[in-house]
């Protein structure tokens, strides 16, 4: 993902785009349109090491395919996120919470695009302050990254997305089974 991003801003400053607000915005397009299936795929990934099913190379752009509908998915959080942000603290951090794991309903393919916004909601209804705590729970983590210059990003970034993965698995089932 750092490639293609790295890629994509080298394409954009040989273009010699300026920080003009159009030019960042198509930027920011360009960028959910490449990005946006990729961090599917990449969940879909996780999901089958989490659930120990065989995981091939090719599952990272498995949803490209279907990039419309998950960009506009992903337009459409990112537009909760600056509401709930710019709302105050606390509201933008709900809205995160509440559509934290919209990427993982996608590549468990249970639901369509737009339903896995609704399905996100339901999902950690009951959750929200469980989860917090539990992404609170890695502050030290983070800050072992940040006390060593980025270099313990090798370990937690895997360790946290590993666990992001089981808390979603375990979250689900749960739903189910109840």
């Amino acid at each position: 993902m750092f490639c293609m991003l790295g890629i994509i801003e080298y394409v954009f400053t040989f273009l010699n785009f300026n920080s003009d607000l159009f030019e960042i915005l198509i930027y920011f397009i360009v960028v959910q349109l490449i990005i946006s299936p990729f961090c599917v795929g990449f969940n879909y990934c996780i999901l089958r090491i989490v659930r120990k099913d065989k995981m091939h190379l090719k599952d990272l752009f498995k949803f490209y395919p279907n990039f419309i509908n998950i960009f506009l998915v992903s337009l459409v959080v990112q537009l909760f996120f600056s509401i709930g942000f710019t709302l105050f603290v606390i509201p933008g951090i709900i809205v995160v919470l509440v559509y934290c794991f919209v990427n993982f309903i996608i590549a468990d393919g249970e639901f369509s695009v737009i339903d896995s916004l609704r399905a996100s909601r339901e999902l950690i209804y009951g959750y929200k302050f469980d989860y917090f705590k539990f992404l609170i729970s890695f502050i030290g983590w983070w800050l072992i990254v940040i006390f060593t210059f980025g270099t313990a990003i090798v370990f937690v970034l895997p360790y946290f997305l590993v666990s992001n993965a089981v808390y979603y698995d375990c979250l689900r089932l749960e739903k189910v089974n109840v």
